[in-house]
């Protein structure tokens, strides 16, 4: 990832914009724009709980994420590190987290109560940076901080090149015979920058909606 201004997407006037952008040099996408209309903007929190949103997503199905979601919601209304850190393994293992999880948990919310990760000051940051800082954590690998750039950021620039739908989409989309891994995928998407952002969710939503027939 290369050093860049901040830009992001303020809202859904600015993802039209930049879909529209999009579609004028893609007929792919310009397809499935037309087909299936402009995505959801999909913002998310930013700061702390955003980014235990994310760890609970990794590498578990939607409906499953959410559950868990749910459970934790519960035990702790108000996501904020020291809360995390008071609660023992059986409590975080009550919620459906795994042991892997629950490690990565305490080390994210460690970093912030001992001053070591800044989000604040971190979030004026380019993408580049930010990047460096959050998978330099245990537990916190590209998807995750790309996800957190695009989604709870709202970056602009940003492609997480390492997920299974969004591979999956291209395979279909563009009628390939093999799923792009995650290295061919990001070499694919730089044709799409500045605005990868708003690629990746047209293609989400390409794929979310193919699904459904």
């Amino acid at each position: 990832m290369q050093s860049e201004p901040i830009r992001i997407y303020k809202n859904k006037a600015d993802l039209r914009r930049a879909v529209e952008w999009l579609a004028g040099r893609d007929k792919r996408l310009a397809h499935t724009y037309e087909r299936h209309g402009l995505p959801d903007l999909r913002a998310r929190p930013d700061g702390f709980s955003g980014l235990v949103r994310l760890l609970i997503s990794q590498q578990v199905s939607t409906a499953a994420a959410a559950a868990i979601q749910a459970k934790f919601d519960q035990q702790v209304p108000s996501a904020e590190p020291h809360a995390i850190l008071s609660l023992s393994a059986e409590e975080l293992a009550a919620c459906g987290i795994s042991r892997p999880k629950q490690r990565y948990l305490r080390i994210l919310a460690e970093a912030l109560e001992s001053g070591d990760l800044d989000l604040k000051a971190l979030h004026r940051a380019d993408n580049t940076e930010i990047y460096n800082a959050l998978t330099a954590l245990t537990g916190i690998g590209p998807w995750t901080a790309e996800c957190y750039l695009l989604f709870s950021l709202r970056r602009r620039d940003v492609f997480p090149a390492g997920d299974l739908a969004l591979q999956q989409a291209y395979k279909m989309l563009y009628r390939k015979r093999q799923r792009p891994d995650a290295k061919q995928l990001a070499k694919l998407a730089k044709i799409w920058s500045p605005h990868r952002g708003a690629a990746a969710r047209l293609l989400w939503h390409y794929y979310n909606g193919e699904r459904k027939k």
